[in-house]
């Protein structure tokens, strides 16, 4: 995969894609250590790397909560029931 370096303020950047920052567990916010190895090559790692599973758990609740705030809409298949349209 290959990425673009691009200008930020006086720095530079490299964006990460959505599919590594869900892999790597990475959120806005968290804290990565950006480290060169001898061999010339940047390497980051996350400094409080959470596991996939507790990502998981905490997306689903936040999901959770707001599914309980949408309004409920009548199934389609009782739609169709009581137009006796099955």
């Amino acid at each position: 995969m290959q990425l673009t370096v691009s200008k930020w303020g006086n720095s530079l950047a490299v964006r990460i894609p959505a599919e590594v920052a869900r892999a790597l567990a990475l959120e806005e916010g968290a804290v990565v250590d950006c480290t060169t190895t001898p061999s010339g090559t940047l390497e980051l790692i996350p400094a409080s790397k959470k596991t996939r599973t507790e990502w998981l758990q905490r997306h689903f609740v936040d999901v959770n909560a707001h599914l309980v705030e949408e309004a409920m809409t009548t199934p389609a298949s009782q739609l169709l029931r009581t137009e006796e349209r099955y």
